[in-house]
């Protein structure tokens, strides 16, 4: 499913790019619709990176679509658009008893979302760090979920996995001091802890509003404008071509709550919030 790698793609899942990220790396593939990732794992501090191998990356590295539709197959704009949620589950459900609540619509509080990885244009990965306690989780795409079209639900397309983690047999590792903090307030406003300069960077996200909401850094194209990348909507796709590359983020913060997030920042403009709130803080990042 997951296809071939290319010799950089093969270098970073072997650990020559995650021997920079936090704690034990966990690579995982994302594709239409499915995760490739380890039953278990051991808890502690552990880095997801999630790697697009669906029809999105295929398109991008064949250069045969514009970069706003390559995610668009069977009119649907987002089938090829995929992020990762880790959730928690109580002692005693699985991951079939979580799809079977979702797919009847019942309530299930016995499920916490912890959020994860957001999307980058292949063949860019994101990451997203967190500390896991032994237990069942779920690793789910939520893309889809507020559409009625339900079939374009990609968790009831079958796109979820059970994970389990077990007690670690060591020391975890500690939770590293971040470079930068980033704060989604409760007013939609974005406050950064200092200026963003090139190089790789560990971001600290925190949301301090009441509601969970994604966490989006957009890297803006040559020739294009920050107040262009600030203005475009989804529904600006088919007469106005995006303005900016997906470079990193987080598919959730929960609320009142923080997650770790590494992100390589190349000299440019970037805007960086949440498409959720419609709210976007322009970055400049300088060397």
């Amino acid at each position: 499913q997951a296809g071939q790698l290319t010799a950089q793609e093969r270098l970073d899942a072997s650990g020559n790019a995650s021997r920079a990220l936090p704690g034990k790396v966990i690579d995982v593939a994302a594709g239409e619709f499915y995760f490739q990732a380890p039953d278990t794992i051991q808890a502690g501090l552990i880095t997801f990176q999630l790697r697009q191998m669906g029809l999105i990356r295929r398109r991008v590295m064949t250069g045969g679509v514009a970069r706003d539709s390559g995610a668009a197959e069977h009119g649907d704009p987002t089938r090829g658009f995929h992020m990762l949620w880790i959730v928690r589950l109580d002692s005693g459900r699985t991951a079939a008893d979580f799809h079977r609540a979702v797919q009847a619509r019942e309530p299930h509080k016995w499920a916490r979302n912890l959020g994860g990885p957001g999307f980058a244009l292949p063949p860019r990965t994101t990451n997203a760090t967190l500390v896991l306690k032994p237990g069942n989780y779920v690793l789910t795409c939520f893309v889809g979920a507020a559409r009625e079209d339900r079939s374009r639900y990609h968790l009831l397309n079958g796109m979820f996995k059970a994970l389990t983690v077990v007690p670690a047999r060591s020391a975890p590792a500690a939770t590293p001091k971040p470079d930068i903090v980033m704060r989604l307030t409760g007013d939609g406003a974005l406050e950064l802890s200092q200026q963003v300069t090139a190089g790789r960077r560990l971001i600290r996200v925190e949301n301090g509003s009441a509601k969970a909401y994604e966490f989006q850094i957009r890297r803006v194209l040559p020739g294009r404008t920050t107040a262009e990348a600030l203005a475009w909507q989804p529904r600006d796709n088919p007469t106005m071509t995006r303005p900016f590359d997906p470079w990193g983020g987080l598919s959730d913060v929960p609320a009142g709550e923080s997650m770790l997030t590494t992100v390589t920042f190349e000299p440019g403009d970037y805007v960086v919030g949440s498409s959720m709130r419609a709210a976007f803080t322009v970055l400049p990042v300088r060397r």
